[in-house]
C-alpha cells in the first residue's frame, strides 16, 4: 500500500468517527431538507402507530377523494396547478401537509385485518435496510457504482443456494422486480437451456468457446436450431399464476404451446395428467401428427387463492422419466448439438421451475410440516420466492435462483461496453450483464438485513408462527354455524363463506355437509353467497374496519372470502372473535 492510500484510508477512519450529533453543512435555502427531515419524521410517526389504529383506510370514493384533495383552492392541494416553491414563506409547512394527506387517506397495510393481498405489514428491518438503500441512490448493475451492494447480493445468493440447493451446488441467482418478472426470466433461461442441450453445464465463458447457439432477434427462438420444426411445449397447472401465460408470448413460447395441466380436487397438479399430456405429445411425434416436445415445467408453491402446494418430487419423477423417452427418441438430433463440445454432456432436459412467490418462504421453516411443503426442492432448476409477501419486505422483494452456474449470463448478456468492461475495477464482479434490465435496483439488502437480523431459523419461527395462526383460524371457522370452509385450507390460506341466517337455513333444506372440505353447494345458493361475499366485502371496505378480498375458487362456483397473513403479523384469538364477529355485524341482514 502506498503511502497516499494509507493516508487517505486513514482520514476516512477519522471522519468516520466523528460525534453523530453533528450535522453536515447542506444548502437549505430552498427548504427542500426541511421537508425531508419532516417525512423522516411523519413516516416513524405512521410506523409506531398505524397497527394500533382502528382503521384500515378512511374511504373516500374516487369522487369524493378528488373534491377533497385535488381541489385548486389552496397550496397544500394534490393537484399540480401551483407549485409550493413560488409561496416562500410557508412552503415547507405545505408540502409536508400534502404528504399528511397521502398517508391519512391510504390504506394501512400494517392494520391487523388488512387481508386483501398477499403483502402487509413491514418489517421494520428491511424497511430500514431500505432506507439505507435509497440514502445511496445508485443501481446495482455494476461494482464500480454499488460495490458493497454487489457483494450483499452475492453473499445473499450464496446462502440462499446452500438452503434450497444444499452445499457443494453450482448456482446463479438474482433479485428481480417482482414474481411475474422472476416467472419469465425462468422461461427465458429454460428456453436458452433447451435450444442449446445441456451447455450451461458448462462455464460461462466456455459457452462461445464451444459454439454455443447464439439467439437473434429475428429468429424463431420457440424451436431447436437443428430441430426446425419442432416446438418446445411448457407445461403450467390450472392454479398457477396467470404470468406464465404472458411470458410464453414475450418470449415466443407462444399460448399453443401453454400446456394447462388439471388440478385434484386439493389445488395440486394432477401429476397423473401431466404424464398423460406429455405421453400424448410424444406419441403425436411418433405418429407424424406433430412435432412438439415438452422442455418446462411450472411447480406452484402456494397458489395465489388456494394456497396450494404442488407435489414437487412427483413432478420430477415424471420429468425424468419423459427425459428418458425424449432422449432415446431424438439422440441424433440432439447429439448434434452436443458434439459442438467434444464432451459427454447431459442432452435434452425438462427445466422444473418453482414457482414460490407466495408460499416459498416454507425453505426456512425447519419444523416438518411445513418444510414438506416444497420437498424436492433442492433437485429443481429455479426457484423464486418474494421477501415482500410473506416476510414484509418493502415492495419489491424478490430473488430468482438457479443450480445452473453462468446461465443467466450467457441468456441475457449483451456486453453493453459503455457500462460492461473487463478493464473497470472489479469487473468481474458486475452482476447487471446477467440480468434482462439494465438499472437495478439495491433490493439484495433487505432480504441481507432480515438474514443477518432474524437468521434463517428466525424466520423460519416466523413462518411456522403464522401457520399456527391460520389453523386456529379454520378451527374457529369449522366450530362456527356463521361461517363455512369453501375448501380444505392450505398451511398459508384460508378460504371460507359467510352464512347469514337465511342462507344456513337453505343449505340444511338442500342436504348441503358445511362441514365437508368440498362442499357441494347448489348453483342457485351459490348465486346468493357470491352476491353476500360482494356486499359484505364493499359495507366492510367503506366502513374502513376491514379489507378482505372475495376470490373465485376452482371447484366452486360462489365467491368466498380469503384471509391469508402476509407481512409481519399474526392474528391471536381474540383477533380472529374479533374479525368473525365484525363480519357478522356487517352481514347478518345480507
Amino acid at each position: 500500500m502506498s503511502d497516499r492510500e494509507r493516508k487517505r484510508l486513514t482520514a476516512g477512519h477519522s471522519k468516520s468517527s466523528l460525534n453523530m450529533n453533528e450535522t453536515p453543512m447542506l444548502d437549505n435555502d430552498d427548504g427542500s431538507f426541511q421537508v425531508l427531515e419532516a417525512a423522516l419524521s411523519l413516516v416513524s410517526k405512521q410506523i409506531h402507530d398505524k397497527r394500533s389504529e382502528k382503521m384500515v383506510v378512511k374511504y373516500l370514493s374516487p369522487e369524493e377523494m378528488l373534491s377533497t384533495l385535488f381541489a385548486d383552492d389552496d397550496y397544500s392541494s394534490l393537484n399540480l396547478k401551483h407549485s409550493i416553491s413560488s409561496n416562500k414563506v410557508s412552503g415547507t409547512q405545505e408540502m409536508v401537509q400534502c404528504f399528511q394527506q397521502i398517508l391519512k387517506y391510504s390504506v394501512n397495510t400494517n392494520h391487523p385485518f388488512f387481508f386483501n393481498q398477499l403483502f402487509g405489514a413491514l418489517d421494520p428491518i428491511a424497511l430500514a435496510a431500505e432506507f439505507i438503500a435509497l440514502s445511496v441512490n445508485t443501481s446495482a448493475y455494476t461494482y464500480e457504482t454499488a460495490p458493497v451492494f454487489t457483494l450483499i447480493e452475492r453473499e445473499v445468493f450464496f446462502h440462499l443456494s446452500q438452503l434450497v440447493f444444499g452445499a457443494n451446488v453450482g448456482y446463479d441467482g438474482l433479485m428481480i422486480p417482482g414474481g411475474s418478472m422472476s416467472n419469465l426470466t425462468a422461461l427465458h433461461i429454460a428456453r436458452y437451456y433447451a435450444r442449446n442441450c445441456g451447455l450451461q453445464s458448462m462455464k460461462v465463458n466456455d459457452l462461445q468457446a464451444h459454439g454455443a447457439h447464439e439467439e437473434k432477434k429475428q429468429e424463431d427462438c420457440s424451436k431447436y436450431p437443428s430441430l426446425p420444426d419442432t416446438e418446445l411445449v411448457a407445461f403450467v397447472s390450472s392454479e398457477a399464476h396467470y404470468s406464465f401465460a404472458k411470458a410464453v408470448s414475450v418470449t415466443g413460447i407462444g399460448n399453443k404451446n401453454l400446456v394447462v395441466v388439471p388440478t385434484l380436487q386439493n389445488g395440486q397438479m394432477d401429476v397423473r395428467q401431466l404424464d398423460i399430456l406429455m405421453t400424448q405429445l410424444e406419441n403425436d411425434c411418433e405418429a407424424g401428427r406433430g412435432k412438439k416436445i415438452p422442455f418446462f415445467v411450472a411447480v406452484t408453491s402456494g397458489s395465489t387463492v388456494r394456497g396450494s402446494f404442488d407435489d414437487i418430487t412427483a413432478i420430477i419423477e415424471v420429468c425424468r422419466l419423459h427425459e428418458d423417452r425424449l432422449n432415446a427418441q431424438h439422440t441424433p438430433n440432439f447429439q448434434r448439438i452436443s458434439d459442438r463440445t467434444g464432451s459427454n454432456i447431459q442432452k435434452h432436459k425438462i427445466w422444473i421451475h418453482v414457482d414460490g412467490a407466495w408460499g416459498g418462504s416454507a425453505v426456512f421453516a425447519t419444523r416438518q410440516d411445513v418444510r414438506e411443503l416444497v420437498k424436492g426442492v433442492e433437485q429443481v432448476d429455479s426457484f423464486t420466492f418474494n421477501p415482500h409477501k410473506m416476510l414484509g419486505a418493502p415492495q419489491q422483494t424478490t430473488a430468482f435462483l438457479t443450480r445452473h452456474e453462468g446461465i443467466l449470463k450467457a441468456a441475457n448478456s449483451r456486453g453493453a461496453k459503455y457500462l460492461f468492461d473487463s478493464r473497470k475495477h472489479g469487473a468481474n464482479y458486475d452482476l447487471g450483464d446477467t440480468s434482462y434490465t439494465c438499472g437495478r435496483r439495491t433490493d439484495a439488502i433487505k432480504l441481507w438485513a432480515q438474514l443477518k437480523f432474524y437468521g434463517p431459523h428466525g424466520i423460519g419461527l416466523m413462518i411456522e408462527s403464522k401457520v399456527d395462526s391460520l389453523q386456529s383460524l379454520a378451527g374457529y371457522i369449522c366450530n362456527d354455524d356463521r361461517f363455512m370452509l369453501a375448501c380444505g385450507p392450505w398451511p398459508f390460506n384460508v378460504n371460507f363463506y359467510y352464512l347469514p341466517m337465511r342462507i344456513r337455513k337453505k343449505l340444511v333444506t338442500a342436504g348441503v355437509n358445511v362441514k365437508s372440505d368440498v362442499p357441494n353447494i347448489p348453483d342457485e345458493i351459490s348465486q346468493d353467497l357470491t352476491q353476500i361475499s360482494v356486499k359484505l366485502k364493499l359495507a366492510l371496505h367503506k366502513s374502513g374496519e376491514m379489507l378482505i378480498p372475495f376470490q373465485p375458487l376452482n371447484d366452486q362456483k360462489a365467491d368466498c372470502f380469503r384471509v391469508v397473513l402476509a407481512g409481519k403479523k399474526c392474528l391471536e384469538n381474540s383477533d380472529i372473535e374479533k374479525m368473525l364477529n365484525l363480519m357478522d355485524e356487517f352481514g347478518r341482514d345480507l
